[in-house]
């Protein structure tokens, strides 16, 4: 049984805290009309800076749906770290856990965004990569089993398995979202509760579990039972889906005018831990964490475009549910 299974009988959220363990970096965003191609030079249109990092991205989306969040992480002792520690702040999360490093650069990542609004991703660890078991265990001492953990896979895996287990032992709810892609089994976390992942993420931690099956809505099936995890899959245009068990939901996607994917995905994720049922992901959670995540593509930036729970209200009609039902 998984602890979002273990404690259903709790009567309300009013305790939950999200405490997310992740990157916080400093994005430079490059706009062009296309990406290029190995070898090619291409010329840029603009050129920004701004916050994002997965870590602090999810932060931003679950404090912006109205969550108590506390963000555990590191940043270097230079104007990017204070930076994002005060962009934090601002959106009321603790950054009372976020180490700062002396003689270390904050995280940075190199993003390019073509006219579709699609996206690549350099990113280069700075500060993320220091965090270490020990830093993150002194860091969890006072989990609760109400607490929500929620961790990403830009950190170094000694890191988020700590987490893990410290939340595991404390009774909290593991969340983890596969992103970047892992490499290794060791970046798989043990344990998972609920793993978020894209279709491409899926097929890599499939892949590194030995799991060959060919279709989209079985091999999400089978990586949950590997897991003994619940399995929310985003599906871009085509919307998500999660895979409880039996149970198979499905959401579509909001229509929408691509101006940036950049956090599309870190939005849904921070939506959707804000208000993690105590019981089991609906479809309810997907339709709202997918309408934040379509408000956050018709804007450009990372951080900068998580829209705030009170836009995402008004958007969350449009999107449309089914459900269907399987032998476990």
């Amino acid at each position: 049984m998984s602890t979002i299974q273990a404690i259903a009988c709790l009567p309300s959220d009013l305790d939950r805290r999200v405490l997310v363990v992740g990157s916080v970096n400093q994005d430079i965003i490059v706009r062009t009309a296309r990406q290029p191609s190995p070898g090619e030079t291409v010329t840029g249109v603009s050129l920004d800076t701004g916050l994002g990092g997965k870590g602090l991205n999810q932060a931003v989306a679950a404090a912006r749906a109205g969550a108590t969040v506390l963000m555990v992480g590191a940043v270097g002792d230079d104007a990017a770290g204070a930076a994002a520690r005060n962009q934090l702040s601002a959106d009321g999360i603790s950054t009372d856990r976020v180490l700062v490093r002396s003689g270390t650069p904050t995280g940075s990542a190199v993003v390019t965004v073509d006219d579709t609004g699609e996206n690549s991703i350099i990113v280069v660890p700075g500060a993320n990569g220091t965090l270490d078991g020990d830093d993150v265990r002194g860091m969890l001492t006072d989990l609760r089993t109400t607490d929500i953990l929620l961790l990403q896979n830009e950190l170094p895996p000694a890191a988020g398995s700590a987490a893990a287990r410290a939340a595991r032992a404390a009774g909290a709810t593991v969340v983890w979202n596969a992103a970047p892609a892992p490499i290794t089994l060791d970046n798989i976390p043990d344990p998972i509760d609920v793993l978020i992942v894209n279709v491409h993420e899926l097929v890599r931690v499939a892949d590194l579990l030995g799991v060959a099956e060919s279709e989209r809505d079985s091999l999400a099936a089978t990586v949950g039972r590997r897991l003994n995890a619940v399995v929310v899959c985003t599906l871009g245009g085509d919307g998500s889906m999660v895979f409880d068990g039996g149970r198979h939901e499905s959401v579509a996607a909001v229509s929408v005018d691509v101006v940036d994917t950049t956090a599309a995905g870190d939005t849904f994720i921070g939506y959707l831990a804000s208000k993690l049922p105590f019981d089991a992901i609906s479809a309810a959670h997907l339709r709202v964490a997918g309408a934040a995540a379509g408000l956050t593509v018709t804007r450009p930036g990372a951080s900068d475009s998580i829209p705030y729970r009170g836009e995402v209200n008004l958007a969350a009609g449009s999107t449309t549910a089914t459900t269907t039902w399987s032998t476990p």
